[in-house]
C-alpha cells in the first residue's frame, strides 16, 4: 500500500493506489506461469477517446475486460460512463478462433480493491446500465475466498447474484 500521504484525497495518492491494485492483479495473472494464465496492463485506460480496460487479461482460457478500482471507503462504485466504456471494449474488441470461426469477446470484470486488501469481482451483464457499487465484505472468511482470483462467473457471478435495482446501482455480495 502506498505511504500515508498528508493528503490522502490529492490525485497523485490515488493514481498511486490505483496503480498498485492493478499492478497487483497482473503479477497474479502472470505469476501462474503456464498457458491461459496472463495479463497486461493498458496504462491510461480512463484518458483518450477510445475505450479500454485498465488489464486484459486470460483466465483459465477465458478473456477479460478488467476495470480496478481501489478503495479505502466501505464500497466502491463504477459510475455510469466508466461501465458504458467497459462494454462498449468488450463489444469491438472481437477474436475470431482461426480453426472454427467461434468469435470470442472479453467478459467484463470490475475488481474493486478495498485498502485493507480484500478484493471483489464482479461480472458486468452486456445489457447494464447505470452505476454499479460493490461493497467491502462483512467477513474474513468472504474476504480470503474473494482474493482467489479465478474467474467471478464460475463462482455464481456476482453481479447477477445479487443486483439492486433501486437508483440504478447493483451491488455485489460475493465476488
Amino acid at each position: 500500500m502506498p505511504k500515508r500521504p498528508k493528503n490522502p484525497a490529492s490525485p497523485r495518492y490515488k493514481a498511486r493506489m490505483g496503480y498498485e491494485g492493478e499492478y497487483y492483479l497482473v503479477k497474479k495473472f502472470t505469476s501462474r506461469d503456464k498457458p491461459g494464465f496472463y495479463a497486461v496492463r493498458t496504462p491510461g485506460s480512463g484518458a483518450g477517446k477510445l475505450p479500454k480496460p485498465d488489464i486484459i487479461a486470460v483466465d483459465d482460457g477465458e478473456l477479460l475486460a478488467i476495470e480496478v478500482k481501489s478503495s479505502n471507503k466501505s464500497y466502491i462504485a463504477l459510475n455510469e460512463a466508466q461501465v458504458r466504456r467497459l462494454l462498449e471494449f468488450c463489444r469491438r474488441f472481437v477474436v475470431k478462433c482461426p480453426r472454427c470461426g467461434e468469435e470470442i469477446r472479453p467478459k467484463p470484470i470490475l475488481a474493486a480493491r478495498f485498502l485493507s486488501k480484500e478484493w471483489r469481482f464482479v461480472e458486468i451483464p452486456p445489457d447494464w446500465k447505470g452505476v454499479i457499487v460493490v461493497r467491502r465484505p462483512s467477513h474474513s472468511s468472504e474476504a480470503s475466498r474473494d482474493e482467489r482470483l479465478s474467474s467471478p462467473h464460475r463462482r455464481g457471478g456476482a453481479a447477477s447474484s445479487q443486483v439492486r435495482k433501486g437508483r440504478g446501482a447493483a451491488e455485489s455480495s460475493s465476488g
